[in-house]
């Protein structure tokens, strides 16, 4: 675990701050706390799921891109929490997550709540057990530009 507290993490410069747990009820917790700051937050499973709807199954994981990059694009606030990132993570959709939020960090700096783990320079999804467990090497220059900071974080540390 980092000995960071929260509001150490964003007052660091960033384009993308991810704070990691595996425990999507501590997301929830840190999320409140970030909101309370605030900083805008987007659900945006939920709000990608009203926006799938009409959109044919075989389009739906570029739209999903698409439609988060012009969301960021077109909102006024300096920095957007993103929570709840799990529609994103569909193997349907054929989406690598890290790599549209290295894409949405150059147009609009972000949080995000990332259900998963993170150790070693190495960036999970869910867990083993979950069937779209998913896992990236993070090395350094993934990390510089855009500016992407990664911490494993605990319910203390928001508190």
């Amino acid at each position: 675990m980092s000995n960071y507290s929260l509001e150490s993490m964003l007052a660091q410069p960033y384009d993308c701050l991810v704070l990691v747990n595996p425990q999507v009820q501590i997301l929830d917790e840190i999320s409140e706390k970030i909101q309370s700051f605030g900083v805008m937050h987007l659900n945006v499973s939920k709000e990608l799921g009203n926006a799938l709807m009409t959109i044919p199954t075989n389009e739906r994981g570029l739209f999903a891109e698409e439609w988060l990059k012009n969301l960021l694009r077109e909102l006024k606030e300096k920095t957007v929490l993103c929570s709840h990132p799990d529609l994103f993570f569909h193997p349907s959709l054929k989406i690598d997550f890290f790599t549209l939020i290295r894409q949405v960090a150059r147009i609009k700096q972000v949080i995000i709540l990332w259900p998963g783990e993170y150790s070693k320079d190495t960036l999970t999804y869910a867990i083993p057990d979950h069937h779209h467990y998913e896992v990236w090497k993070i090395s350094e220059s993934l990390l510089i530009q855009p500016k992407i900071s990664i911490y494993p974080i605990s319910a203390a540390q928001g508190a």
